[in-house]
Parts: structure tokens; sequence; C-alpha cells
């Protein structure tokens, strides 16, 4: 840049810069050394008393109106050992004068620089950066290429210009004209937009860059013609994770470089960030909040607006691929979303061009998630519009949409639901009939598991976690389920009972006149190792669950506020269920209980007047069956096909 201002300041209309490097030795032709040296070479204004003055004075202001912070020739001493300077210069009536001097730590301001006499000699300035320190040597670009696009993107701005000197790279002595790399890859496919923030004017210039060297599509927040910091596009824009394509078939990469008066009074003066809050995640800076302090994030958020527009035509190509790629991942695994395809122009651009299916998914839920929000909100404002409403057909118009969109919020989470059903069958399938070569089946508390988690209460477990519809779907109402824990352990229930039910279910009336609240039924599920053919007359399911049922009615509940309920009377209907294999000796053991044979043979079913219950013993493959049979019409409905097994 100095030599930019320079050659500006000469007033130069062959002004040239050249930039060559020098590298360390190596040992093999095919390896490129290290970069450990530049020098910088222009035939600008040269070193003159004004410009070597302000060289001697930390945070000079010299060149402050043209964004100069006086701390430059700093940074060269953090990156390099040292610097080699040779300037010529010539003031008003005189002939030309030299400057030659090393600046490093040992700097004397006294003695060093002292101009010399050198008639004929053209004005210019060459300076050389010596003694590459780590970690810049180390992750500096390599080549000579590299060189050449950072250069072009940090000063972009200024190839930019009409006037602007030629600039030369020279590496091992083949010389890169970095105009002509401007011209070619860059100006040619320039655009500009405008706009205004708070009252103040903001320009970003678009660039489509084609060297194959690029893969990332960036934001460059440039001040006083230099860029400062930057933002990857593919963070904000997700069609960006990628390479595009324009209309002739050549990939390139995008390049946006917005600038402003306001990013170049507020950089900060190293150049490497600005002073104004990012504005990302909720951040709030407190002294932001008395001013008009424009943050980072405003500044992206019109800049990416310009960008889209940019890019239209690439982008829109890439969410015709999304858009198919999605409705065959809806289509085959996830049809609770088809309510959404017709709503894709919305949300596409948020998914990336490389989605997997899980970050579809992801990105579907969280779409679907979003309508329902707004859909509850839409529908809270109606009820209360309902009363101030004059006219009426315009309402009523408002409302049909409303509910058009709502039901298809409906169908979509019923078409979730039924996917899971299917899921979990296929799971209980494959619980009931693996097994190894003896024949031995999972213990019961695998299907236990499936229906209902053991250990747990309703008010511990997620309602998805329930499945009780496997067995009846009237289970799937209750007011409390305990699964698999002791009845004395159990907050809601007083009794000093070890037993511990598989499931036992209680219910009570949903309206209530004052006085007591009874519960109204009780319902007991046991599950029994598939296989299991080793039943006494003591281990009767059918009689154990009976006397549970007893124990149950002869005890005391507490309602939510800790008040003791009781039991409405001891005739409180009461339903069994026993999950088990029909194997010899339960049939022997049911035989008992006066149990009588389902036309299916795969169960039992009876209704005891001693106890006052009606039970059922269920088979496992009957269990499985019967579910089937009650989903099927929702899985076809869904083209949802169940695993055979």
């Amino acid at each position: 840049m100095n030599s930019f201002q320079a050659i500006r300041d000469a007033k130069r209309r062959d002004g040239f810069i050249q930039i060559e490097m020098e590298r360390d030795a190596i040992l093999l032709e095919e390896e490129q050394g290290k970069i450990r040296a530049f020098t910088i070479t222009d035939n600008g204004i040269g070193l003159n008393d004004a410009n070597f003055d302000s060289f001697n004075t930390a945070f000079s202001d010299h060149k402050l109106a043209r964004g100069g912070k006086g701390l430059g020739r700093f940074t060269w001493l953090k990156a390099f050992d040292r610097v080699a300077i040779d300037s010529t210069f010539i003031e008003p009536g005189e002939e030309a004068q030299r400057r030659r001097f090393i600046f490093d730590e040992d700097y004397e301001l006294e003695t060093e620089g002292l101009p010399e006499p050198s008639p004929g000699r053209p004005t210019g300035t060459a300076v050389g950066l010596i003694g590459f320190r780590e970690p810049y040597k180390g992750t500096c670009p390599r080549t000579a290429e590299q060189i050449v696009q950072k250069l072009i993107e940090h000063f972009l701005l200024v190839f930019l210009e009409d006037d602007c000197p030629r600039v030369t790279v020279i590496d091992q002595g083949l010389v890169t004209s970095v105009n002509e790399v401007f011209d070619k890859e860059f100006r040619a496919t320039a655009a500009a937009h405008e706009f205004e923030i708070k009252g103040m004017p903001f320009t970003l210039n678009g660039f489509r860059l084609t060297t194959p060297k690029l893969s990332k599509h960036k934001l460059v927040y440039s001040a006083n013609q230099r860029g400062v910091v930057s933002d990857k596009l593919e963070q904000y824009l997700p069609n960006l994770s990628t390479r595009l394509i324009d209309r002739d078939g050549n990939s390139f990469v995008y390049l946006g470089i917005v600038q402003s008066p306001y990013l170049t009074q507020h950089v900060n003066p190293a150049r490497t960030d600005f002073d104004f809050a990012s504005g990302d995640d909720g951040e709030v800076d407190q002294a932001s909040l008395f001013d008009d302090e424009i943050k980072r994030a405003e500044i992206r958020e019109e800049s990416l607006k310009c960008i889209e527009a940019d890019l239209r035509e690439a982008i829109q190509s890439i969410n015709e691929v999304k858009e198919e790629k999605l409705r065959n991942y809806v289509k085959s695994d996830a049809p609770q979303y088809k309510i959404l395809m017709k709503y894709t122009p919305e949300f596409i651009d948020k998914i990336s061009p490389n989605a997997s299916k899980s970050e579809m998914e992801t990105a579907l839920h969280r779409e679907l998630y979003q309508r329902e929000v707004k859909m509850k909100a839409e529908g809270s404002r109606i009820i209360r519009e309902a009363e101030k409403v004059d006219d009426y057909e315009t309402y009523q118009q408002r409302l049909s949409a409303f509910m058009e969109d709502y039901n298809e919020l409906g169908t979509s989470a019923l078409a979730q639901y039924i996917m899971h059903r299917r899921i979990i069958l296929d799971f209980l399938d494959r619980a009931i009939s693996l097994g190894d070569g003896d024949k031995k089946y999972p213990l019961e508390k695998v299907v236990h598991q499936l229906v209902f988690p053991m250990r747990s209460t309703s008010e511990e477990t997620a309602y998805s976690e329930q499945n009780l519809w496997m067995i009846d779907e009237r289970l799937t109402y209750h007011t409390f389920i305990s699964s698999d824990k002791q009845l004395r352990s159990l907050e809601m229930f007083e009794s000093d009972s070890q037993k511990r039910p598989d499931l036992f279910i209680y219910d009570k009336k949903l309206i209530y006149g004052e006085g007591d609240q009874p519960i109204n039924s009780i319902t007991i599920l046991e599950f029994k190792r598939p296989d299991r053919d080793d039943y006494t007359q003591d281990e009767n399911p059918v009689i154990q669950s009976f006397e549970l049922v007893e124990a149950i009615r002869n005890g005391e509940f507490k309602n939510e506020k800790g008040r003791k309920i009781s039991v409405a009377n001891d005739k409180i209907p009461a339903l069994i269920y026993i999950i088990s294999d029909i194997t010899p000796t339960l049939k022997k053991v049911l035989k008992t209980v006066d149990a009588i044979l389902t036309p299916d043979n795969q169960g039992f079913y009876g209704f005891n007047k001693t106890y006052q219950a009606y039970y059922e013993v269920i088979d496992y493959n009957k269990l499985l069956s019967d579910a089937k049979k009650r989903n099927r019409i929702f899985f076809d409905k869904l083209n949802l096909l169940m695993t055979n097994t």
C-alpha cells in the first residue's frame, strides 16, 4: 500500500510495483523452498523528508486521511528480522537524493537514513523484508500463484481503478503480471451493489473467481481499499458450501468485498478487526445501546441479500437438484413431511447441497416445528380478533385458510406417529422371534421395554415412549402407570406391598363433584418370557394378578395435592393382560380358572366372578399379528411396508 500511495503522490501514469521473492535452498528440484525474504520495489515519490519524518514518528498521522495508522513498519519487525530500505527522492528545487539504511530493533533515529546526493537517479523505493520469522514463514502461501491471489484479494479495490500501477511478482526468474490475472479472473465478472444502514452508505463488489486453487466463498470487510476480516459464506448461505457453476459450465468461487466510510472509521490500528460489536448470537454491547452503532451482523445481512441476487441463477440450479433429492427422501423415508413439499421455496436455501439423510431430517423437523409455532400464534390471534370482527366474510376466509394449513400440520403429526408404530412393531417382531440354536428367546423385559420403559412411571416417561397401543388402544388413556416398581415405593399409592407388577395402571373420572374423587378402574399387565414352559399352580400368572387386584382395591391413593382419595368400591372394574407364549404348562394352570380358548387358538380369556376381574392371556405372536392388523390401513395409506422376519 505504501508503494501504491507513493506512485499516486508522484502523479505517475507509468507507475510499477515489483515483488521479488527469495527462497530457502532445497535438495530436491521438484520441491519449492519456503520463502525467506521479499523485496518490494516501486517508482513512486520516494522517502522524502516529510515521509521520513513520518517514518520516524510512532503513531504518525501523516497518512491518517488515507487510513494510515502510523504502525505499519512496526509490524515488519514482528514478521521479519530486519528491513533493508533503499529510497531515492527529489525535494523541490534540488537534485535527487538517496537514503539507505537498515531498520531493525537497533535502529537509531539520529544516525540512520541520512540522505546523500544521487544526481540523475530516478525516484522510487526498494524495501527488503529479510529473515522471515516463524510462525509466519511456515504458514505463508508457498507458490507464486497463491501470493498473487492473496495480493488481489487484499488490494482488489485498488486493482479496480483505471490508473492502477503495473504490479508483477518475480519468483525464481518467472514473472507474473498481477494486473493480467486480475483482468482475466476478477474484473470480467465484477458486480457492484449499494445499500444503506442507518443512513450510512455501503458498497458491495462481487467477483467470480475461476481459479481452481480456491474453494471457499468469502465476504471480505474492507477499510481504506484493503481487506480487514472475512466471513465464510457457507456458514450463512448453505448453497455456497461447494464451488458454483455458471451458465457456460465454468466453476467458480464467489468473493464479495464490502466497503464503507463507516468501516474505515472503525478499523483498529493494526487493521486486523473493527471496534464495533459483531451482533451474533444475541451479543449485546452495553455501549451500543445508546448510539447508532452498526453491527457486523447487520452489514452481513444486507450484503447477503446482494450476494444472493448476484448468484440467483447458480443457486436456482442447485436448489432444483436439492429439491428432487429432498422429495425422494420424503417419499421413501419420511412421509410425515410430505405437506412441507409445497413450501420448499421458503426453506430449500437453508439445506446444504451435500446434506445427508440425517441433516435433511433435521432441517425438515425444524421447518415443521417452526410452522407449528407460527400456526399456533396465528390461531391465537384469530381467536382474540373474533370478538372485534366487523367484516365476517373476510374473517371467515382467513379462518378457512388457517384451518386448511392447520389440518395439514395435523396430518403430518399423524403420519409421524404411524411411522413410529411401524418401527416399534418391527422391533417387537425381532424380539419375539430371534433366538440362538437352543431356541432360547430374549427375556420378557425386552418386550416390556418396548411397551413401556421398566422401573419408571407415567410421570417420568415421555408419552412418545409409551406403546400400550400394541396391547389395547384403550390403555393409552390412563391417569397413572407404574412399570416394574414396588407398590410401596409409589408416592400416589399407600401400600406396604412389595409386589412389583410389570405394569400397574389406574384411571379416574374426568369430572368430579364435591368431596372425594374415587378411582374407577385398574389395569394390570404381566409379561412372561417367550417360550417359557415351567408354570406351576403356585406360579399361575392369572391368580397372581387376581391377588394383586384385591390388594389394590383395599389400598388408598393420594391426589397430586397429597390428599387421600379412596377406591370407589371393592367392585371397580379390573382388567388383566398376561402376555406369554401359550405353552403346555400354561394351558394346564389356566384350566383351574376356567379360561376360555380364543377361536384362533392363540390365547385365553375369561371373567372371574369372585375377584370381579376380566383377563386375557395373549400369545406373543397374536399380540404382534393383532397389532399389525389394527394398524395395517394406516401403513397402507402411507406406503409403509412391514418388515418380514
